[in-house]
C-alpha cells in the first residue's frame, strides 16, 4: 500500500486516458450520464445549479453529435455557439472539467477521494492531484499520504540549523514533522479561507513577536514542517508593522503558505473541525491521534506547546493552553508517560512536572528555544528539603536577583541555572520581603 503513489499529474486537454484509449469526445459518458456517482469520488466539491445545467447540456451535445449533427446543426438546435470547441474538448465547464479528470485519474483506493493540490486563479483544478483518507481516519492513512506526498527542497544550511544531518534524516521525520505542523496549526498558525471556489481552499501564516525569543526560529521550524510533510510552499516574508490590533506593541516576524485544498482536508478532516468553526473555540475531533506512535504525538504537543505553552520555573513545570481540548490532550499525555493536571483559570491549562516534561520532551530539541532550556535546567535541579531554611549564600543570590528584577519566575530560573538548586515563587517572595 505504502508504495502506490496517490498523486497524478497529467494536462486537463489530454486526449487518452492512463490506459491510452480515446476518451475524447466522452460517448461513454451517455450510457450513465449521471454526474453525483463521479463528484463523490472527489473530497468536498461544491457546485450549483448553474454548474450542473451546463454538465446536463454536455451531455445533450454528446447525444447530438454521437446522432451525426455536426457542431453548426447542434448550436442552432440548442441555441448556443462555440459548440465545437466542447465537443473537441478545448472548452468545458467545471463539472465536465471533473469528470474527464475522473477518466483520466480513474477509481480513489476505498475511503480515499480525489484532491488537486493546488487551484488555478478562478478556482479550476490544476494538473497535480492526490488521493486524500476520509473520516473516520486512522494514523497508518495519515503515515501513508505523507510519505505519497512530494517533498519540497529544503535549504541544506537551514537543515543543519535544526540539526538534521542529511536529507535521508529528514525524509526518515516527515511524518512526525507533519506532527508538530498540526499541533502548531491547532496553536499559533492562521488557517485562512482563500475564496468561494468549487474545492475550498485555505493558507496557513505564522504572526510572531520579535520581541520573544524564540519566535525566529520556532516559525523557521514550521516552515520546514509544512514544506517536508506536504510541500506547501510556506515561506518567510517581510516582517509585520507594530499594530494596534494585535496585544504585543511590536514588529512581528510573519510567514505564510500558499492557499491549498489540501490545507482545507488538514482543518475538516485531520482537525476534525467544520467549516465555520475555529481552535479557539471549538474541539478537535481528533480520535485517530489515539492511535499514533508516541514520537508522533510528542512532536505534536512540541508544535502545540511552543506555540501556547511555557515554562513556569517558581511553579517547576510547563504549562499549555489546553481549552477547549483538555480531556483529549490529557489522555494523549497519559498514554506517553507524562501525567498532567488541569488548572482551572479564565481558560484550562494543562500542568506537567519539569521532570516528566523533559521525558517526552514536550518542547522542541530541534528548535532548543529559551523554553526547551528553561525546562532542562528545571528537570536537571535539586530541590532544597522542605521546612529547611535555605543556606546564606542562596539566600544572598535570591536578594542579589531582586535588584534587577521583581519577577520571581525569573529569580528562580536564574538560581537553578546559577546553584542547580531550585526553589518555588512562595520561597523567593518570602526573602526578598524580608
Amino acid at each position: 500500500m505504502l508504495s502506490r503513489m496517490t498523486t497524478y499529474e497529467g494536462t486537463s486537454g489530454d486526449q487518452t486516458n492512463k490506459g491510452g484509449s480515446p476518451q475524447w469526445p466522452p460517448y461513454h459518458w451517455l450510457e450513465s450520464p449521471e454526474i453525483k456517482p463521479i463528484v463523490d469520488d472527489f473530497w468536498n466539491v461544491k457546485y450549483d445549479e448553474n454548474d450542473l445545467a451546463m454538465y446536463n447540456r454536455f451531455i445533450e451535445i454528446l447525444r447530438l453529435s454521437k446522432n451525426g449533427k455536426n457542431g453548426e446543426e447542434i448550436g442552432r438546435t440548442l441555441n448556443m455557439s462555440n459548440v465545437r470547441k466542447y465537443i473537441v474538448g478545448t472548452k468545458k465547464s467545471f463539472l465536465t472539467h471533473i469528470r474527464a479528470e475522473r477518466d483520466r485519474l480513474g477509481a480513489p483506493e476505498a475511503l480515499h477521494r480525489w484532491l488537486p493540490l493546488h487551484l488555478k486563479p478562478r478556482g479550476t483544478p490544476d494538473v497535480t492531484w492526490i488521493q486524500v483518507p476520509v473520516s473516520p481516519l486512522h494514523f497508518q492513512d495519515i503515515d501513508a499520504l505523507v510519505h505519497r506526498t512530494s517533498q519540497a527542497a529544503i535549504n541544506v544550511q537551514l537543515l543543519t540549523d535544526f540539526g538534521f544531518n542529511s536529507a535521508q534524516e529528514l525524509q526518515q521525520q516527515r511524518t512526525n514533522l507533519f506532527g508538530f505542523l498540526l499541533g502548531a496549526v491547532v496553536g499559533d498558525f492562521g488557517k485562512h479561507p482563500k475564496g468561494a471556489t468549487n474545492f475550498s481552499s485555505r493558507g496557513l501564516s505564522l504572526v510572531l513577536s520579535t520581541n520573544k525569543p524564540n519566535s525566529y526560529r520556532f516559525g523557521q521550524f514550521s516552515s520546514i514542517c509544512a514544506n517536508a510533510s506536504l510541500d506547501l510552499g510556506m515561506h518567510r516574508i517581510e516582517n509585520a508593522p507594530i499594530s494596534d490590533g494585535r496585544y504585543g506593541k511590536s514588529e512581528c516576524y510573519a510567514w505564510i503558505s500558499k492557499a491549498s485544498p489540501i490545507i482545507s482536508w488538514i482543518f475538516n478532516e485531520c482537525l476534525g473541525l467544520h467549516d465555520g468553526e475555529s481552535t479557539t473555540y471549538d474541539p478537535l475531533r481528533m480520535d485517530w491521534l489515539l492511535e499514533a506512535p508516541r514520537e508522533f504525538i510528542a512532536h505534536f504537543f512540541q508544535g502545540l506547546a511552543e506555540s501556547d505553552g511555557w515554562t513556569d520555573a517558581g511553579d517547576d513545570d510547563v504549562k499549555v493552553v489546553s481549552s477547549p481540548n483538555t480531556l483529549l490532550f490529557q489522555r494523549l499525555l497519559s498514554m506517553v508517560g507524562c501525567p498532567s493536571y488541569v488548572v482551572k483559570q479564565q481558560v484550562d491549562l494543562l500542568r506537567c512536572d519539569t521532570i516528566d516534561a523533559i521525558k517526552l520532551p514536550f518542547f522542541s530539541p530541534r528548535i532548543h528555544s529559551n523554553l526547551y532550556e528553561a525546562m532542562q535546567i528545571l528537570s536537571a535541579a535539586q530541590r532544597f528539603p522542605e521546612r529547611l531554611k535555605l543556606p546564606q549564600h542562596i539566600i544572598d543570590i535570591i536578594r542579589e536577583l531582586s535588584k534587577t528584577t521583581d519577577n520571581a519566575n525569573q529569580i528562580c530560573l536564574e538560581l537553578a541555572k546559577r546553584t542547580g538548586y531550585k526553589v518555588s515563587n512562595q520561597t523567593v517572595l518570602k526573602y526578598i520581603k524580608q
